[in-house]
Formats: C-alpha cells, sequence, structure tokens
C-alpha cells in the first residue's frame, strides 16, 4: 500500500502484495498435427486455449478416439476457470471407468461439458466415439454437440473465414442428426430452423421457378425457401401453381393435415395436384400484403442467443388467411378421397397394393399395372361380353379373397368410370353375388352409368329369367331359342339402348347359371290368377321356339304352374295352342302381322320361323308390360337409405402450442414467435393481414398463457417482446 497527502486530500491506493508462493507453470499448448489451433470468440482467455475440428479430424479423450471431427476441445484448461461454451471438451475432465447406457438420462435440460457427471461425460464420448448415430442415445448428447454446431456457423463464422468454409459440413451434418434424431419434435424444430437460418442468406431472386421441396412433417413454421418463394410470387406477381400449392398446404402449421398426408403422402399430393389444376388451372394470384418477411433463429444454445435476418421488401404470405383457407377446403376435399384407404393400410400396411386397398382409391391413382390390366380386358370385350365368376374376377386383379359387398360397389364404379359394365347391378341395389356365382362384364358409354334400374327394366329382367329357366330345362341351349331372347331384348323400344345391353349380359350369366324357381316364386305372388296364366302361356310357347319341347322342358313347366298355383293339367293345351301360330294369336288378342311362311329361311345354318318369333317378341312385351306392375308397387315401398356416418381421422397436431387456441389466433402465435421481438407497426401490419384487432388478439393469447402457464407471452408495448421463460413451457 501507498498513500500521499497534500493540502486537501489525503490518498490511500488500495491493493494486495505480489504473492512470493511457488506456482507449478501450465505445460505449454500441445498441437496436434495438421490442426491449427482457433480461438473462437468467447473462449479466447489467459487461461484458456481451445481449437474446432474440421471434418474429418480425430481427437483422442481418455480411452476414446472421436472420429469426424465438427467439435470444439481443448488441451490445456484450468478445470476451475469459467468457460463459456457448453460443447467444449476439456480433455482433462474425469471419464467414468465404468460403461455407460447411452438411453439414460444422466443431464440437466441445459447440458453443460464442464458440469455434467463423469458418467455423463462418459457417456457423451462414448456417443461421439460411435460416430454419433446410436438411434437409442438420450437426445441430451445430440444437442450438446448441436451446441457446437450452433456457435462456429453463427458466431465464428461472422468473422472467420474458415469458420465459413465450415458451413456446408455443419448443414451436412445437421441433416444426418435429423435422419436419426428427427422424432425427437424439439430437435427437429431447432435443427429445421437451424438450417433454415443458413439457408436464409443465399435466397435466389427467382426462387419460385424452381421446384420447391415438399415435406409432410409437422413444423412449426414453413421454411424460409417456401415463405421467400410465396412472397417473391407475391411481389412479381406470378400466379402459384400446383407444385408450390402442395408443398405450402403440407408445410403451413395452421393448414390442418389429416391422417392421410402421413400415411399416403404421395398420392394425396399427386389428387391433390390433379384437383388443384382443374379448379384453378391458371393458378392462384398472391396479394401483396403488408407483413414482411423476416427469418429469426433462437439457438438451442443459451450462449448463442437469438439471430435475425431481414428479407427486405419481401411478403409473408403466410400471414394471409384468404389463401390458406382455399388450400384448407382443396387439401381436406382429397384427404376424404383417401380416407378409406388410409384406414385400410393402417390395419393391413402390407397390402397397399392389394386390390382390397386400391379400391379404397379413386382410380386415377391406381397403379398403372391393374389401369392396363383393365385396358387390356376392355379391349378383349368390345361389343361382346366376358362371363366370369366371383373369385376369378378378384383373382384376375389380385384379391386376397372374395370382396366384400362394399369392396365390389368400388370395384363396379372403378370398372364403370373406365367404360366397362358389371352385371349383376350391384350399383343399383342387386344382390350380392356368391363366389361361385357368374358375372358379366360389356363395355358401356360414358353416361350409361345414370340409367340405373327401372319398373320396366325389372320386367324385362323378370322375363328373361322365366324365359331362361325354360330354354336350358332340357340341359341344351339352341341357337334359335338364344336368338329368339337377343331379337327380344332388341324389340324393346321402350327401353335404352344401355338397358338392353345390359339386359344382354343379364341373359349370358343366366344361360350358364338359370335363377331357381324359389327365387322367382316371392317376385311372382303379388300377381292375379288371370296374370299368372298369361305368362304361364307365354312360356309354354317359348318352350315351342326351337319346333320341338323335349322331357325336361314339360317337366319344368309343370313345375312352374304349379309354382304359379295353376292346374299343371292345363299345360298340355296350352303346349298344343302353342303349336297354331294363328291359335296363340287368338288366345292372347295379339294381331299376327306376319304372314306365316311355309317355308324357314336359313340364317347362318339356322332355320327360323318368321311367324313364329315375331309372336313370342310380342307376347313376350306384354309379359314384360305386365309384370311391371310388380316392380312399380315395390318401388313405391322401398325405404330411404339411412345416412352412413362418415368417419374421419385427423392427423394430431403436434404444435397446438396453447390448448384452446385456435384458427387465426394461433396462426398469429406461430408468427408472433418466429421473432424475439416485434415493432407495434409490424405487428400492426400482421395483424391486419389476419383480419385481426392486434390489442384483442394479443390480449387473448396472453390470457390463455397465464391461464395455463402463469405467464404472458408478449412484454412490452414498443417493442413487443416475446417472454423468453414461456419458450421452454410452449409445445415448440
Amino acid at each position: 500500500m501507498a498513500s500521499t497527502s497534500s493540502s486537501d486530500f489525503f490518498t490511500i491506493n488500495l491493493g494486495t502484495r505480489p504473492d512470493k508462493a511457488f506456482r507449478i507453470p501450465p505445460p505449454p499448448i500441445q498441437e496436434a498435427q495438421d490442426c491449427s489451433i482457433q480461438l473462437p470468440p468467447g473462449l479466447a482467455g489467459p487461461n484458456v486455449a481451445a481449437r474446432w475440428l474440421k471434418k474429418g479430424q480425430t481427437l483422442s479423450v481418455g480411452k476414446f478416439l472421436i472420429p469426424g471431427g465438427l467439435i470444439y476441445t481443448t488441451l490445456c484448461v484450468d478445470p476451475c476457470a469459467g468457460l463459456y461454451e457448453p460443447s467444449l471438451i476439456n480433455t482433462l475432465l474425469k471419464l467414468s471407468s465404468d460403461e455407460v447406457d447411452s438411453s439414460l438420462s444422466l443431464m440437466t435440460y441445459w447440458p453443460d461439458y464442464k458440469s455434467i457427471s463423469a458418467q455423463a461425460r462418459r457417456g457423451y464420448v462414448q456417443w461421439l466415439a460411435g460416430g454419433r448415430c446410436d438411434p437409442r442415445a438420450d437426445i441430451g448428447y445430440v444437442f450438446l454437440f448441436f451446441y457446437g454446431l450452433e456457435r462456429r456457423a453463427l458466431i465464428d463464422a461472422g468473422e472467420d473465414q474458415d469458420a465459413i468454409a465450415d458451413l456446408s459440413d455443419i448443414v451436412e451434418e445437421v441433416e444426418r442428426l435429423l435422419g436419426i434424431y428427427g422424432s425427437n419434435s424439439s430437435l427437429r424444430g431447432y435443427a429445421e430452423g437451424f438450417l433454415d437460418y443458413l439457408c436464409s442468406s443465399s435466397i435466389d431472386d427467382n426462387l419460385y421457378l424452381k421446384p420447391p421441396a415438399v415435406t409432410t412433417a409437422i413444423r412449426s413454421s414453413m421454411s424460409i425457401g417456401l415463405r421467400a418463394g410465396l412472397g417473391q410470387m407475391a411481389m412479381h406477381q406470378h400466379p402459384v401453381n400446383a407444385q408450390w400449392a402442395i408443398a405450402w398446404a403440407l408445410s403451413d402449421p395452421d393448414i390442418i393435415r389429416r391422417t392421410p398426408a402421413t400415411r399416403c403422402p404421395d398420392l394425396l399430393s399427386k389428387l391433390f395436384i390433379t384437383e388443384y389444376e382443374r379448379i384453378y388451372p391458371q393458378g392462384i394470384l398472391l396479394s401483396h400484403n403488408k407483413t414482411r418477411l423476416k427469418h429469426a433463429y433462437r439457438a438451442a444454445s443459451r450462449v448463442v442467443g437469438a439471430a435475425v435476418i431481414s428479407m427486405g421488401d419481401i411478403p409473408d404470405v403466410s400471414a394471409s388467411a384468404l389463401n390458406r383457407k382455399k388450400l384448407q377446403f382443396l387439401l381436406d376435399r382429397c384427404s376424404s378421397d383417401l380416407d378409406a384407404y388410409s384406414r385400410f393400410i393402417g390395419r393391413y400396411p402390407d397390402h397397399t397394393q392389394k386390390l382390397e386397398g386400391l379400391l379404397q382409391l379413386p382410380v386415377s391413382l391406381w397403379p398403372a399395372t391393374l389401369r392396363d390390366e383393365l385396358e387390356s380386358l376392355k379391349a378383349r370385350i368390345e361389343d361382346d361380353l366376358e362371363v366370369m365368376t366371383f373369385t376369378e374376377l378378384g383373382k384376375r386383379f389380385n384379391s386376397n379373397g372374395v370382396l366384400s359387398r362394399p369392396l365390389l360397389m368400388a370395384m363396379a364404379r372403378a370398372l364403370e368410370s373406365l367404360q366397362i359394365g358389371m352385371e349383376p347391378d350391384v350399383l343399383a341395389g342387386s344382390r350380392m353375388p356368391k363366389p361361385d356365382d357368374c358375372i358379366a362384364l360389356f363395355v358401356t358409354q360414358p353416361d350409361d352409368g345414370v340409367l340405373r334400374a327401372t319398373p320396366a327394366f325389372n320386367a324385362a329382367c323378370l322375363t328373361l329369367d322365366l324365359a331362361s329357366a325354360v330354354t336350358v330345362a332340357d340341359g341344351e341351349i339352341s341357337a334359335e331359342e338364344v336368338s329368339l331372347l337377343l331379337s327380344q331384348i332388341d324389340a324393346w323400344q321402350h327401353l335404352s339402348i344401355a338397358q338392353r345391353k345390359r339386359l344382354k349380359a343379364h341373359l349370358g350369366i343366366q344361360l350358364h347359371q338359370p335363377p331357381t324357381l324359389a327365387s322367382l316364386k316371392s317376385r311372382l305372388e303379388p300377381l292375379s290368377i288371370t296374370e299368372k296364366e298369361t305368362i304361364a302361356h307365354f312360356l309354354a310357347s317359348l318352350a315351342q321356339a326351337d319346333g320341338s319341347v323335349s322331357c325336361e322342358e314339360v317337366k319344368l313347366l309343370e313345375r312352374i304352374y304349379k309354382t304359379l298355383q295353376l292346374d299343371p293339367m292345363t299345360l298340355y293345351g296350352n303346349l298344343h295352342v302353342a303349336t297354331a301360330p294363328r291359335a296363340f294369336s287368338e288366345h292372347f288378342g295379339v294381331p299376327l302381322t306376319t304372314p306365316v311362311l311355309e317355308s324357314m329361311p336359313e340364317v347362318g345354318g339356322i332355320a327360323l320361323n318368321l311367324d313364329r318369333i315375331a309372336l313370342l317378341q310380342r307376347e313376350t312385351e306384354a309379359v314384360s308390360a305386365l309384370l311391371a306392375k310388380v316392380f312399380i308397387e315395390d318401388s313405391a315401398l322401398e325405404p330411404e337409405p339411412e345416412p352412413t356416418a362418415l368417419v374421419i381421422e385427423v392427423q394430431a397436431d403436434a404444435v397446438a402450442i396453447i390448448p384452446g387456441l385456435e384458427g387465426e389466433h394461433l396462426a398469429f402465435l406461430r408468427l408472433l414467435l418466429s421473432r424475439p421481438q416485434w415493432s407495434r407497426s409490424e405487428l400492426q401490419d400482421t395483424a391486419s393481414d389476419m383480419d385481426l384487432m392486434l390489442d384483442g388478439a394479443l390480449e387473448h393469447i396472453n390470457e390463455l398463457a397465464f391461464e395455463h402457464f402463469d405467464m404472458p407471452v408478449t412484454e412490452g408495448e414498443e417493442p413487443v417482446e416475446i417472454n423468453p421463460e414461456i419458450l421452454e413451457k410452449l409445445a415448440l
């Protein structure tokens, strides 16, 4: 100590005497081969020598050799000295001698290498030495390593050319970590924000001319590249095309995505693009809204802080509610079309290419191989028809088994969309075919599907059922009988062409698999005795169509007469009447306009009695008209189908942030949290873009935050700052 005096003041200088105790000097800094020592800002000091290992360099810690570089380390540091980088590996600090289970959580929320336990340091070094790729590792190890990457990119790169050269390696490493640990929402949020920030300084002027990056992972905000490209579209009045629209729809956290967005994202994107181009062939023009685009990154490391990059005059279109609503509507509609398929593959994830799953999809999304098979089938049918069993139909299209009724109806709709009709017409309410039942496929016209079953059509079907039962009774189907029935179908001019084509397909099934009398009995029960006699006379005449009546046909006719509650003995009189054309005509009151031919012309080698055919055609029309009454009465009694409940799977929103906050208020909060502070004028513009009142929106958000977390989200009036304490509590 020393003192001086003067007339006015007495001055004393306080200090300590030099310490004469002996001190061991610190060891000299040892440089690793091919590794220059770096002194990052904040790490330099009298007792600190730190360095950054570039990619590919190795570090020895205890008995471990850490490959890969991209870490801060020090070789000669006083353990008691205050360090400013949590990730800095002090090689002098002790590691636990026992192996550590890397999945155990051994560190606090904000880990720091110098202050964690020896056991935690051993676990961290083990993870580093293993290549930083153990998927079971505690996420704290990943964050501790991540802190160093943040410092190198956000602090060192501001004034160090070597650090700038490391940025590409850092980006590559963060992307690799995301691939392994991206399921952790906290790490994913920081890593994606970090990558966005690193890329924001290299945004092209015409970014929107390139295809956008599409992601299906839920994020707390849209990527800066996507927001910048959309903002440039708004500035240059360039319409948003389908590719940018689907990227926006799947990236915006304020657009609700249902389960198909994660179970079948490729199909959803394809369907969305198709529908978007149909509804908006010229694209959507975005308005030049008031909110300007700025990108902020709040680092995971406490010592790095936050950084903000201004994007100039580019508007932030994510603040506009109108365009988001358009995308939401279209995404919901496309998701609804995929809901059934999404539920199917949710239950059977290995059956994505099976017919049972594909039938849940719009035909436009079917695999090319299946569509080619349908086109091949259509080419084979042409103007004819193809009859097969129900089981054969499923096997032809890679089915696991017999299709259920909903799937069969889906199959029928899919075939119809490609102009292939199926009989029985399950879309019109026909019964579900059994595995061994026959079905018929035939080519239709685009508008044939709207011509469903009518009373007249149903009557014609029943007429064919009765006729085919008699025709195949003797075990042989003569060409004359088939020609007669086909001619009759063509003669029913009160039916449309599409209905007559379907009747021929129906006949094709009945000739292969005739109906039983039991199945027809209930449909004929409502008729009067006179009407039943008319039908019986018609069937007797039909049995004579080929010029003879076999014993089998007579036996079947006897059974039909009994089914109709008619005296079987009258059958023989009716057969006799049927052999005399004029008597036949007089019995039914059908005028005979076609002269009786003494000779029978041959068509295709088959002799046809034109007089008999003309009479049968007229009689068939009379019977069909009679039967039509049955179906008119039935249709009047049919109950209205009950509406089925719509099951919608909604993808869980992993970033709800504050319970109870939704809609534009939720979107406003997400935008608030993207920066550490806002000017009041900026928030006024943002609230205006979202059709919100600024003070009311802030009050609503802060009230909910107080209710759930006992603290507000925002503080201050000018500027408005984000409360840093609440960030740890929010679901970001």
